[in-house]
Formats: structure tokens, sequence, C-alpha cells
């Protein structure tokens, strides 16, 4: 093989490979983070059901605040009053929300329960709750498609658990207990 054939062949070798870095890079930063547990949290802000403003990323900047065992743990449930598996979920979120969950001491650590409504209507998630209790606040509207998207939900229920860093400790895909919430939980 000439010199020019050999430099020529290692040319086109380095431009098809760098072809291929670049086509493998940009399908990574394409990719949704399904896991998104060790990550930063999306932010969660909307309008509750009863009009009141929710901003988790508030929550958040007051736990810089406070010291640690004060700080608030956060669990963002994306659910919808159509899923049997919220229905399943419920009496558990119902309870972490009425009872929190206390340390091996007894102390209670603060936590917070945050609904979003998954591709569900105001009036819907109005009679759910009227069903099945509980007086969380639950975001509803346009604004929670993008939530989903970006915590990567595929379908009701999903469940969060975020600490008081803002990073992301738990999902949990289907309906979440008490029990799982809680032990993932240390103040």
């Amino acid at each position: 093989m000439t010199p020019f054939k050999w430099a020529t062949a290692v040319i086109a070798m380095l431009s098809i490979a760098f072809i291929v870095i670049l086509a493998v890079q940009n399908q990574q930063q394409n990719t949704p983070n399904f896991d998104l547990v060790g990550e930063l949290s999306p932010v969660v802000e909307g309008v509750s059901a009863r009009g009141e403003v929710i901003d988790l990323g508030q929550v958040l900047q007051q736990n810089r605040s406070k010291v640690p065992g004060e700080q608030t743990w956060v669990a963002v449930n994306f659910f919808a009053s159509w899923c049997s598996g919220c229905v399943e979920e419920h009496a558990d979120l119902l309870q972490f929300h009425e009872e929190g969950v206390a340390n091996e001491d007894g102390i209670l650590c603060p936590t917070q329960l945050l609904g979003v409504a998954f591709n569900d209507e105001k009036a819907d998630v109005d009679d759910f709750f009227e069903r099945f209790g509980g007086d969380w606040p639950v975001i509803v509207g346009p604004e929670t498609n993008q939530m989903a998207l970006d915590f990567s939900v595929l379908t009701a229920p999903e469940t969060y658990l975020i600490a008081p860093s803002g990073i992301v400790v738990l999902k949990v895909i289907g309906p979440v207990t008490y029990q799982r919430l809680a032990e993932s939980i240390s103040c």
C-alpha cells in the first residue's frame, strides 16, 4: 500500500470514528434519565386543585436554613383518578401524609407529600379525594405534562422521594407503600 493510500485509509477511519462518537453523544443527550436516583430533582411547581401555589424549590431553599433533622423530605406522587394502582397505594400515602415518619428515637422527621395529576382533570381529581380521602396538595393543569416528562414518568402511579438536599433518593414505579417511603428516610 502506498503512503498516500495508507494516509487516505487512516483519515477515512478517523472520520468514521468521529461521526460515530458524535452520534452516540447526541443520542445520550436526547435520552431521558429513567432513573433519576442520585440526581437533583427536576422542578415541581404549579397550582394545586385548591388554588395553592406549589413550589418544591421553595421547600428545598427553606431546608438550607434549617439544621439536619428539621429539614423536610418530600414525596412527589404522580397519580391519576382512573388508575387502579393509585387507588391501591392511596391508604399508604394517606398514612405518610397524616402520620409522617419517625426515626429510631421516635422523633418525627419532617415530611411533605405533593401530588401531580397525570393526564387527569381537576374535577376527577377532586372526586378522587372526596371518595378516598386526603388533603395534600395536588398540582393539576397543563404544566403537569412537562413535569411528567422531566421525571421520565411512563405511567401512573410513580413516586419519587426527594431528600432535603434536593437529591432523588427513591423512585417507585407502581403502587408505593408507607414502609418503602419510611425506610428510605433518615433524620
